[in-house]
């Protein structure tokens, strides 16, 4: 007897271009039919050919693309030709949820989908929504990190603030797009109605501040870069014999502090006699850059011959809240992630070989998570979707 899927049986149209693209792949990863809809020369995401003028970057881009559009379809309709806006309304017609990330050049995109008949949920994902002063501005994944907050709190105190890397915004708002997308879902089987849901990526940032908007609220406080205000000398990233570590032993963390002493006692470390003075008793004092300062210089001379997995093994022994800062490379190796067979294999047509894809986000009691298929040739399941005498009018 085959799995039941969540989303089986549900068909998603994905009109999304950055921001949208890994909500629509949430869904797919659950069981759901997503159908990319895309012009004649393909989606704004879908990297260029080596052989037109492709180079490393597009090789970049293209796992890239593989990874946000893995088990999705791809159709191509022009829907600047009236045979292509008439298929197009058809395939609306037939979706339960529709995801788009209007362009530029589409400004009636929204009207003509909300004018299709039947009832489904219509997601509008934008960098700062559908209304309001800013919404016509155009965004970035920098601008809406800085204009959400979060660069704000990211960084060292007293330094320039920090974007998050690897486009944090674009997973940030897929990340709420699917959440609201799939509560709007189950009203609409529901009640048999419709919903219009109008997602800004800068609110999506706004709400992901950790405890910013609660701290503000109850104590009228903002909070900054360093958390909440004091920061212990040995809470940050140190620097080992292979890479780094980070260690927090705060004297709130009074098991992590004094596991850290005791090791230096065993072997023999010259800077215990320093870390035992009064001051260091002193939770204001040891937040003090001085003091930040001298501790780093103590501790990373006594972990200079130590290894991250000797430094890991030995903190989980001791109870010392310390684990080491992995590097992308370290993850494919890294043994919780290989005895949970997290990574998956996924073939690339257009390298030649398989790639190694992270696996699911989440870990569910039964298995209705699986990769399907890898991302889809531009209009690979034209005839599969279309029929052969649609595809041909689609395309005129």
């Amino acid at each position: 007897m085959s799995q039941v899927r969540p989303y089986g049986g549900t068909r998603i149209i994905d009109l999304t271009r950055e921001l949208g693209l890994y909500a629509a792949r949430l869904f797919a990863d659950l069981g759901a039919e997503v159908i990319r809809i895309e012009p004649p020369q393909g989606g704004p995401d879908r990297p260029v050919p080596a052989a037109t003028g492709g180079s490393e970057q597009a090789t970049a881009t293209g796992v890239q693309f593989a990874f946000l559009n893995l088990n999705k379809k791809s159709i191509v309709i022009d829907r600047k030709t009236p045979s292509g806006r008439a298929v197009f309304e058809d395939l609306v017609a037939s979706a339960q949820i529709v995801i788009c990330e209007p362009g530029p050049d589409e400004p009636d995109l929204v009207a003509e989908l909300i004018a299709v008949p039947g009832h489904r949920v219509v997601t509008v994902v934008s960098y700062f929504g559908t209304d309001g002063p800013y919404s016509g501005f155009t965004g970035s994944d920098l601008v809406v990190q800085a204009l959400g907050g979060i660069a704000y709190l990211s960084g060292e105190p007293g330094r320039t603030p920090l974007a998050l890397p690897a486009r944090q915004s674009l997973f940030v708002t897929s990340l709420y797009t699917a959440a609201a997308t799939a509560i709007a879902l189950w009203d609409s089987e529901r009640s048999g109605g419709s919903h219009v849901l109008d997602i800004s990526a800068q609110e999506c940032i706004a709400h992901s501040l950790q405890n910013a908007v609660q701290v503000y609220d109850l104590e009228n406080r903002i909070l900054a870069r360093g958390g909440e205000g004091i920061r212990d000398a040995t809470e940050s990233a140190f620097t080992c014999k292979d890479g780094y570590v980070f260690l927090a032993a705060p004297l709130a963390l009074s098991a992590s502090w004094s596991g850290l002493l005791k090791w230096m006692e065993e072997e023999g470390f010259d800077g215990l006699a320093r870390l035992r003075e009064p001051d260091w008793a002193d939770r204001p004092t040891r937040a003090q850059a001085p003091m930040r300062a001298e501790f780093r210089a103590l501790f990373e001379r006594f972990i200079a011959d130590k290894t991250k997995a000797e430094l890991g093994a030995e903190a989980l022994r001791r109870k010392i809240v310390m684990a080491p800062v992995s590097r992308i490379a370290d993850l494919h190796t890294d043994p919780q992630l290989v005895f949970r067979r997290y990574f998956q294999k996924v073939a690339m047509p257009g390298l030649g070989r398989e790639v190694s894809f992270p696996g699911a986000p989440y870990r569910l009691s039964e298995p209705v998570w699986r990769i399907d298929r890898g991302a889809p040739a531009l209009g690979e399941h034209d005839e599969d979707i279309l029929g052969r005498a649609s595809s041909k009018i689609a395309h005129r």
